[in-house]
């Protein structure tokens, strides 16, 4: 089974943030599940953990430079056995977009606006720590921005993979 991987964090380093959001999409709806603290960051990757005992390949956008190595970071922060991660065969679309495509942007964003995928304009990744420290005010509102543009990133990605697809076997 394929699954398509994407997470929200609180920086981009992750000895100094957080992962806050995991979207993993293995049939037609996304699943997200929301950390607002430590504990319940760790409940969130051992979800992941469960969740990808199944999984044949994993697709992400810019995955192998930052997801992976996120997750990684912040399971060893929690002493989680997250090996089966860097196991799966991984297709990283950005790195496959960089290496087969001339654009001028390779945002995942940019890449969906040229294949004809629209994608929701609500904000950028690096917005959510902003709206992260509105969350742990109480803002629900917050929490859901983050929660739909993980979702929106996962589905966005599945429909670029879907158009990619072609080329992307033939360069294999």
């Amino acid at each position: 089974m394929i699954a398509y991987l994407d997470i929200e964090t609180t920086s981009t380093k992750a000895d100094r943030g957080m992962v806050v959001a995991v979207g993993l999409l293995k049939g037609e709806e996304p699943e997200i599940r929301f950390a607002e603290t430590p504990e319940e960051e760790r409940k969130v990757l051992e979800w992941l953990r469960d969740e990808l005992e199944d999984c044949e390949m994993l697709v992400t956008w810019y995955g192998s430079g930052f997801d992976i190595p996120f997750l990684c970071t912040r399971a060893l922060a929690h002493n989680i056995d997250l090996s089966r991660l860097i196991n799966i065969p991984m297709l990283d679309l950005c790195e496959w977009s960089r290496g087969h495509l001339l654009l001028s942007s390779y945002r995942l964003s940019s890449v969906a606006r040229f294949l004809g995928i629209q994608k929701p304009a609500n904000f950028h990744g690096a917005d959510v720590l902003t709206l992260f420290k509105l969350v742990e005010r109480g803002d629900l509102e917050a929490r859901r921005l983050i929660v739909e543009h993980c979702k929106a990133d996962i589905v966005v990605l599945k429909h670029v993979h879907e158009k990619l697809k072609p080329q992307v076997e033939r360069s294999y």
